[in-house]
């Protein structure tokens, strides 16, 4: 049986925030499944460990300033 984690939990996982998480699950970059909620009860993305780990593997996340770093080191202006 797959285990599951919440959207906070991901996003402190993975040191990001809740909403790029959301997109994440959107797009596919993480494996996950949407429970609808009942009546005015909204629903929740529960995110799959297993897909968290294989993101973690094969992903490397830079923040803006790395990549602009990189980047200017080969310029010479």
């Amino acid at each position: 049986m797959k285990e599951y984690i919440s959207a906070n939990q991901t996003a402190k996982k993975l040191c990001i925030s809740v909403e790029t998480v959301y997109n994440m699950l959107r797009d596919g970059r993480l494996g996950g499944r949407y429970s609808k909620g009942n009546g005015k009860k909204k629903g929740s993305w529960l995110v799959s460990v297993e897909s968290i780990e294989l993101f973690k593997k094969h992903t490397t996340i830079k923040s803006i300033y790395q990549l602009k770093e990189k980047s200017s080191q080969g310029t010479l202006f």
